[in-house]
């Protein structure tokens, strides 16, 4: 067999089966729809996909937004459903717990605890600027124990290049009576040349353990991330 002629026949077949693979190929990016451990107020368009260790998430018709977290969670939630109600509102709802985390115990609801809860939150985006945003997220767990809380994240953008990103969130449990708190700090790297690729990463103010700071044992937990996105359907 001539071997040249082979891999000739092979790309002509290639290009007449899949005519796209004779054109360049791009991939439309998405905005990722969380910041550190609290969701965007805004959702994306349909059939837009965030990718990342602590939001998998698929924008669906009617202004529904499915999402997972791998690691800890965004919103209190592990699994949910969110709606798009207004551009700066959105209501989320699912499971409250945490699948995994890095390196010890969940954020807010812990993946130790054997009982995971129905948790709700509501999300609304006060600011919602090129340069700076926010978000004010009241939520609520219920089952096993009983609990209410709210995050507010915000991110400040100075540059093409990169994002400041704080949170602050607040929990109580009304079963222990008892005050959770944790607060959050990093940074976002969004490289123009790359814009379907993000980067995170911070230092988490948690008790340990368990998560978050209720006493006076403190640490300072790592938080990193990797998020890609894309539009599915242009």
């Amino acid at each position: 067999m001539n071997t040249p002629s082979f891999f000739k026949s092979v790309i002509v077949l290639a290009v007449l089966l899949f005519p796209e693979t004779g054109r360049t190929f791009t991939i439309e990016s998405a905005e990722p729809t969380h910041y550190f451990y609290t969701p965007t107020a805004y959702l994306n368009t349909e059939f837009d996909m965030v990718g990342s260790l602590h939001e998998a998430a698929y924008t669906l018709p009617y202004k529904l937004q499915a999402h997972t977290s791998i690691v800890d969670n965004v919103g209190r939630l592990c699994f949910g459903m969110r709606y798009g109600i207004l551009n700066n509102l959105s209501a989320g709802a699912g499971l409250a717990w945490s699948f995994s985390s890095f390196p010890y115990e969940g954020h807010g609801i812990l993946h130790s605890d054997p009982h995971p809860r129905f948790g709700t939150f509501l999300c609304w985006g006060p600011v919602l600027e090129d340069q700076f945003e926010m978000s004010v997220t009241p939520h609520m767990q219920i089952g096993y124990h009983f609990s209410m809380g709210g995050d507010v994240g915000m991110m400040i953008t100075p540059s093409n290049y990169w994002s400041i990103i704080g949170e602050f969130g607040f929990l109580f449990d009304f079963n222990d009576a008892r005050p959770y708190i944790n607060t959050v700090w990093g940074a976002r790297v969004h490289p123009p040349q790359i814009p379907f690729l993000s980067f995170d990463g911070g230092l988490d103010f948690v008790e340990k353990p368990p998560e978050e700071f209720a006493q006076s044992e403190y640490a300072f937990k790592p938080f990193i991330d990797a998020i890609f996105t894309m539009k599915t359907m242009r």
